[in-house]
């Protein structure tokens, strides 16, 4: 099973929609800094948080005083394209371009811009952020991936690959699950998490520190957002319970997600076990933030 396979189904839609965007698009992780859990679509709004959260890490490197007249950014695996229109409906200076493996969620993401009435501020192309069209060097002020570079087949790669694109001076502001390097999690258990979940790179955040200077990052360091990222799968494996229990859903189609919500809850629980081997294993999201002399007087910033 690829990544078009497990997020681009009809049914896969629909599950993670319910899943992680309590009905809406936005299926993503969430920061879940005031946001009561019990309340409805608090998962919704939690995700929506976090795309706010890393908006503004991006925003205080190249608009800190607010005086930009126009931002053009590139989502690396803009999914549904949901980040994408809140941020250019909030802000009328923001355009994005989307890349993105699945075309019925490209679909669902051009649909709902022209929709928005952000037909002109949203592009969206099917395509892979590993290999990016030769045309597009220093195109971007920044680029923006949430929930999605997990499944780059090489950290390394990708990172690089977001660098040519992006201008002197640009961004990279980078959300995602990583490696857990602590002696209670076991080798087999992150071989079968990856292995489920098209993680053919699984790194630990210190790898994908290294990962990036090898890129030709320089610099680059992460804020552990362990809290939240443990919250949300917490949350993903009671929302999945209460589907069964509802009689609604075909329990063998969802299989493949049971497994991911109980063995994720696995993982978070010896994460809880003590505030020493939380420092040590991280499924976190990760904010970079990196300075690349690409000449005595021309910078590129990932955060």
């Amino acid at each position: 099973m690829g990544v078009v396979d497990q997020y681009d189904s009809e049914h896969k839609r629909a599950f993670y929609a319910e899943v992680m965007g309590d009905g809406t698009d936005n299926i993503h992780f969430g920061k879940w800094d005031g946001v009561d859990t019990e309340a409805p679509g608090a998962y919704g709004k939690a995700a929506t948080g976090m795309t706010n959260w890393m908006w503004k890490q991006a925003m205080e490197i190249v608009d800190q005083d607010g005086s930009a007249k126009q931002i053009k950014y590139i989502d690396l695996g803009s999914g549904s394209g949901s980040a994408a229109a809140h941020l250019c409906e909030q802000d009328p200076k923001v355009s994005a371009m989307c890349i993105n493996l699945c075309p019925n969620q490209n679909e669902e993401n051009m649909t709902r811009a022209s929709a928005m009435g952000l037909g002109t501020k949203i592009s969206v192309t099917t395509g892979t952020y590993m290999e990016m069209p030769k045309d597009w060097d220093n195109m971007f002020d920044g680029c923006f991936t949430q929930d999605a570079f997990v499944h780059a087949y090489s950290k390394e790669a990708g990172l690089r690959e977001a660098l040519r694109v992006t201008r002197p001076g640009g961004f990279l502001v980078l959300c995602d699950l990583h490696c857990g390097a602590g002696p209670d999690v076991s080798a087999e258990e992150l071989h079968t998490f990856a292995e489920t979940n098209m993680v053919a790179d699984w790194l630990t955040p210190d790898e994908c520190v290294v990962a990036a200077k090898k890129a030709g990052w320089l610099d680059a360091h992460f804020v552990d957002l362990t809290p939240d990222i443990r919250l949300s799968f917490q949350l993903m494996g009671r929302k999945v319970t209460d589907m069964l229990a509802s009689g609604k859903y075909n329990k063998s189609e969802m299989l493949p997600v049971r497994f991911f919500c109980g063995h994720v809850a696995t993982y978070c629980n010896a994460l809880c076990e003590s505030e020493t081997s939380i420092t040590h294993k991280q499924i976190c999201l990760i904010q970079w933030r990196n300075v690349l002399h690409m000449s005595d007087s021309v910078e590129k910033r990932l955060i």
